[in-house]
């Protein structure tokens, strides 16, 4: 296959393309294979491994790619299966030592995912593990997590991230089972859209939470947090098929009580994943909610939402606004200020952003992330510079080679 890059409208065509290919072949799979280049099987590696896909294709597929690929996959559920398992593990040292500490955790997201069995071993891929714990429990907790072999690194008022001590520093394609897993700590749960904050910290707090790992109080808490992270991953242009997957498996799940508790306190932001998750999936809300959604979320937002597809709101997309999810405001005031967030952060945002740069290895390969405000604008404006997370995984998906080729 050949291993150059080239030039950026081809790669955003071959991006395109082989997502909503991928995202087909997950809902409904089809008999043939693709008749894609070699480029854009290589394409169709970036952008398996950015919607976390490899796994589930590995088994759903009913047509065989050219050998590179189906070694891709096969090596992807392998190590998925592995690197589960030590999620597991991992989870069960923490819930361990949680209870020693006398400190109450939440398992969010994908850890609360976990013992629900939504997904065959290893077809759902996990980064990190995510724990909520109360503000007066946070240091507690981030020395009991240092205790299992971590350190702490960038941190912002939303988590702190702990990495492994001695991680890898340009982690493997992939899910690859020595990558580190990070943890990060959480004392809210909540996501600016785009300036206005939708905060369920409260709600997604156990009434009777015991020391350790503690679920959700029910499945609506669940699907509540899986909709609002979706919400701020899809404003933000990062939003990966894995989430709707997600939704889309838990919401079956749900009974009555359920459904009651999402229509006392499921915002507006809940819409438009909702509207992004028909497009590939069956989706039936009760009457009265979706009604009320309907009715909160603004228009524009709402027409938006039809028009795109996962292509346009991932990172799949090479391109990346200055202002993404503009539309996401209220009203004009909240899109000015969103613009002079975005044009004029704060000296402790600045911060925040430089260290992340620093201790995030996709982002600290490129000197993109070290640029002002004033020349990522003019670069914006004159030539659209590609995403530093997208290319630095069609870069990946390039200079893979499988194991029995190496």
């Amino acid at each position: 296959m050949d291993q150059r890059m080239p030039p950026a409208e081809v790669v955003a065509r071959a991006l395109a393309c082989t997502t909503e290919t991928l995202v087909r072949e997950v809902t409904l799979a089809g008999p043939r294979a693709p008749q894609w280049s070699a480029f854009e099987w290589r394409a169709a590696m970036a952008a398996s491994t950015i919607h976390g896909l490899s796994a589930l294709l590995a088994t759903r597929l009913r047509w065989q790619g050219p050998p590179e690929w189906q070694a891709f996959l096969a090596e992807q559920l392998a190590q998925s299966v592995e690197r589960e398992q030590r999620i597991r593990v991992l989870r069960v040292r923490i819930d361990e030592a949680a209870r020693e500490a006398g400190v109450s955790l939440v398992g969010l997201k994908g850890s609360a995912l976990l013992p629900l069995k939504l997904y065959a071993a290893g077809e759902r891929p996990m980064s990190d593990i995510d724990l909520l714990v109360r503000e007066g429990d946070l240091e507690t907790a981030a020395v009991l997590i240092e205790s299992l072999g971590y350190e702490r690194g960038a941190a912002s008022p939303r988590h702190t991230v702990f990495r492994p001590l001695r991680s890898c520093a340009d982690p493997a394609f992939g899910e690859h089972p020595d990558n580190p897993i990070k943890i990060e700590l959480h004392p809210r749960v909540a996501e600016q859209l785009p300036v206005r904050e939708a905060d369920i910290t409260a709600l997604c707090w156990p009434a009777d939470a015991r020391p350790g790992l503690n679920a959700y109080p029910s499945h609506a808490a669940l699907l509540r947090h899986l909709l609002l992270h979706a919400a701020g991953n899809l404003m933000s242009r990062s939003l990966r098929l894995t989430q709707l997957l997600d939704i889309a498996r838990l919401a079956p799940r749900l009974d009555a009580g359920d459904w009651a508790e999402l229509e006392g306190c499921l915002g507006w932001w809940a819409l438009p994943p909702l509207l992004m998750l028909g497009h590939y999936f069956p989706t039936r809300l009760p009457a009265p909610l979706s009604a009320r959604l309907l009715r909160e979320c603004p228009r524009r937002l709402q027409r938006a939402m039809e028009r795109q597809r996962l292509a346009q709101v991932s990172l799949c997309r090479m391109d990346h606004p200055a202002f993404p999810g503009i539309e996401w405001a209220q009203s004009p005031a909240e899109a000015l200020r969103y613009v002079a967030q975005r044009l004029l952060p704060k000296r402790e945002d600045r911060a925040r952003m430089q260290q992340l740069a620093r201790s995030e290895p996709v982002l600290a390969s490129t000197s993109w992330t070290a640029k002002s405000r004033a020349e990522k604008a003019l670069r914006w404006m004159l030539v659209k510079p590609p995403r530093v997370q997208t290319m630095y995984s069609v870069q990946k998906a390039l200079a893979y080679r499988p194991r029995a080729a190496a």
